[in-house]
């Protein structure tokens, strides 16, 4: 709980660094307009989170699911197997389980985070190349970790969606153009 916290703290003030802010590039392929555009999608990632953020994040007093060695997988050179792999996971076990218990009877925010989440997974997948992609990671690990935790691997998983978002941002925005 409170190292979700410090991650959340970081991750909004890095938001509001001039690194997250949107800028205009003129781009040339989907794939740069994909992550060009990606700070906007970032926002209502955010805006759907916040709706349940609460509840997740003071019902969680399990030990990190996403900690800084996904942070580093996912800053490797073969981050979009990573995030291919985390989005997968929480499109296929995390957002529906999340939704079945319907704890705060909202399921709108979650399917709005889970929308979002194929769109990423499809422009990721697609843009492979464009992120130059390299060997795969491993994600049993994750996996394992969260079937140990049981029926508190949800409350965990999604009180780790803002960390997710900050990974997600670090490793688009590593991939943005760069203009002098």
């Amino acid at each position: 709980m409170v190292f979700t916290g410090v991650i959340l703290s970081a991750l909004v003030m890095f938001l509001l660094s001039d690194s997250a802010q949107c800028r205009r590039v003129n781009c040339k392929s989907e794939c740069c307009s994909f992550v060009e555009g990606f700070p906007m999608r970032l926002k209502e990632l955010r805006s759907a989170y916040r709706e349940i953020q609460k509840f997740y994040e003071s019902n969680d007093d399990l030990a990190p699911l996403l900690d800084e060695n996904v942070q580093q997988h996912i800053n490797s050179p073969y981050g979009c197997h990573v995030m291919n792999e985390i989005l997968r996971f929480y499109l296929d076990t995390i957002l529906p389980t999340a939704v079945q218990k319907d704890h705060l009877h909202s399921k709108t925010p979650i399917n709005s985070i889970g929308n979002i989440f194929k769109d990423l997974k499809r422009d990721i997948l697609k843009c492979k190349n464009y992120f130059s992609c390299q060997n795969p990671f491993e994600f049993a690990s994750i996996k394992n970790t969260y079937e140990e935790m049981n029926g508190k691997g949800v409350i965990k998983a999604m009180g780790e969606l803002d960390m997710l978002f900050k990974y997600i941002e670090q490793y688009l925005a590593s991939k943005r153009v760069k203009h002098l």
